[in-house]
């Protein structure tokens, strides 16, 4: 039962981390040019304090579960899946701390740059596609099981 909630936790977390990504991705960092020069400072600052409980809390959460998952997984979820999923994890974090982190927080204090826009909105899709990966490793994981599970007459 505990690798099941594990699992479960894992599921709903990769899905809803990979969605609040793409939704970064192709909606918040397209308008970052039309915020305007001179509110984009503190606009960026607004920003990253907000995204602490709808962003940040999740993807935390999300990679300890992946790590939890390589321990105690359930039998459904093999090894290399359960191990494929807190790379995409590690990779998210790598993409994260090299270059998102420090770009929001250089742009919140010096404001608005073509260059670190561009940069940032490059780099996250290594994030962006990684937490896809993973909702997507979730998804066949979950659909296996379901399946497996069903065609031998199980309820």
């Amino acid at each position: 039962m505990t690798a099941l909630l594990v699992f479960g936790t894992f599921a709903f977390l990769a899905t809803f981390t990979a969605g609040s990504m793409l939704t970064l991705q192709l909606q918040h960092y397209a308008i970052y040019p039309h915020v305007g020069r001179d509110g984009f400072a503190g606009y960026i600052a607004a920003n990253n304090r907000a995204a602490v409980v709808p962003v940040i809390v999740p993807a935390i959460l999300l990679l300890v579960t992946s790590a939890v998952l390589v321990i105690v997984r359930p039998a459904f979820m093999t090894r290399v899946e359960a191990s494929m999923a807190f790379a995409l994890n590690l990779v998210q974090l790598a993409s994260t701390f090299r270059w998102q982190r420090r770009l929001q927080a250089e742009m919140a204090v010096t404001g608005y740059d073509n260059a670190k826009t561009a940069m940032l909105v490059a780099t996250n899709w290594i994030r962006t596609f990684a937490l896809l990966a993973q909702a997507l490793l979730a998804s066949v994981v979950l659909i296996r099981a379901l399946h497996a599970t069903y065609a031998f007459g199980a309820p």
